[in-house]
């Protein structure tokens, strides 16, 4: 089991702790003989009972109960005493003199102590009240709705040198009378998709185009789609050619999804965890802070900065492509927009939207 794995780090850690030289940092007895019975001595030490008991004790319910047969107990006992066996000879053999040993045990320490005292120290700060609360979900009230979604499916016409504005929009008026006609036979939509529709990205997938919100919304179609799209009253309907600056769009509603509006009880138990959350981070990074103001802490980051890091050819090209992979993502995900929109924007107060929205699958009517 990973618990048992990691005795003889622990063990390590308690003699890290007991081999400190400075006084004021306290030391601590290895193996402490005022815990009753003796239950194993070797190297002239002694492992107590009460050490045994203390330590078998942290580990979860799951892991006790697994082991709380006399069998298993024994397999657990000797499991351990194994541990402290190669530990108390690491030790004679000076492990502590491997820097990377001592590195591991000093960060075994740290997360121990930011999960123990500092977490209870953190603990008792963590307040939220009602009126908090209350704020919170004011100021963020959109984050917690689910604004209401349509599904949709297209065929595009688009323009082309060979067929001016007109001939698409009677070709897309063909298509669109087509549709309905054929719009109680399953499948029918997608086989038009298939023979008329000049949008490769959802041609593969029946024209489909997944669900999405009002632009106005902070949906990602353009407006005259989103539109006409929203405008469909029943699932199955379709609509007549919609002009766009892709061509014609002939549009058929095949979701819906009603706008959820959440109230403040509805969502206290998320606020109260979220703000809690982000005091934890600040209450945190105070006590850190004072620990280094404590200590008396004196960090030369240009020198720091300026240790080299060596690494094979290999790795270094994975974390490039993983970097480059990364802003790209990012890129993908920022809506474009034309020079125009770009010079209302200016003029236009724009407020982060938090919800998180879907990136549409079809990025030839997203905004541009």
């Amino acid at each position: 089991m990973k618990k048992i794995s990691i005795v003889m780090l622990l063990a390590l850690l308690f003699a890290f702790s007991g081999c400190c030289k400075d006084s004021s940092a306290g030391s601590i007895n290895l193996y402490p003989e005022d815990g009753g019975k003796t239950v194993a001595e070797f190297g002239g030490v002694r492992i107590s009972e009460k050490y045994l008991k203390t330590y078998v004790n942290s580990f979860n319910d799951y892991l006790k109960a697994r082991y709380n047969t006399p069998e298993r107990k024994e397999e657990l006992m000797t499991k351990i005493i194994d541990s402290e066996v190669i530990a108390l000879k690491a030790l004679k053999d000076g492990v502590l003199d491997d820097p990377v040993l001592l590195a591991n045990i000093k960060n075994t320490i740290a997360r121990h102590y930011s999960g123990t005292k500092m977490k209870s120290k953190m603990e008792e700060a963590v307040k939220v009240t009602e009126d908090e609360m209350k704020k919170y979900y004011e100021e963020n009230k959109n984050s917690f709705n689910t604004p209401e979604k349509v599904k949709a499916s297209h065929i595009l016409i688009k323009i082309t040198d060979s067929r001016d504005k007109e001939a698409a929009k009677k070709l897309a008026e063909k298509v669109a009378d087509e549709a309905v006609k054929a719009a109680k036979d399953a499948g029918s939509f997608a086989k038009l998709v298939e023979k008329y529709s000049e949008d490769d990205g959802s041609k593969k997938r029946g024209g489909d185009l997944g669900y999405f919100q009002r632009t106005e919304e902070g949906g990602p179609m353009i407006k005259e789609f989103s539109d006409a799209a929203f405008a469909l009253q029943n699932v199955g309907d379709i609509s007549k050619p919609v002009e766009s600056q892709f061509g014609f769009h002939v549009i058929k509603l095949t979701g819906k999804k009603e706008k959820v509006e959440k109230n403040f009880e509805d969502v206290k138990l998320n606020v109260e965890n979220t703000l809690k959350t982000e005091k934890r981070k600040s209450i945190f990074e105070n006590i850190i802070e004072e620990y280094k103001k404590e200590l008396g802490l004196k960090f030369d980051k240009e020198a720091a900065v300026a240790i080299e890091i060596t690494t094979s050819e290999k790795a270094g090209e994975a974390s490039k492509n993983f970097d480059k992979n990364q802003q790209q993502r990012a890129k993908l995900q920022k809506p474009l927009l034309t020079k125009d929109q770009l010079e209302q924007l200016k003029n236009v107060n724009i407020k982060k939207n938090d919800g998180k929205s879907a990136e549409p699958k079809d990025k030839k009517v997203q905004q541009q």
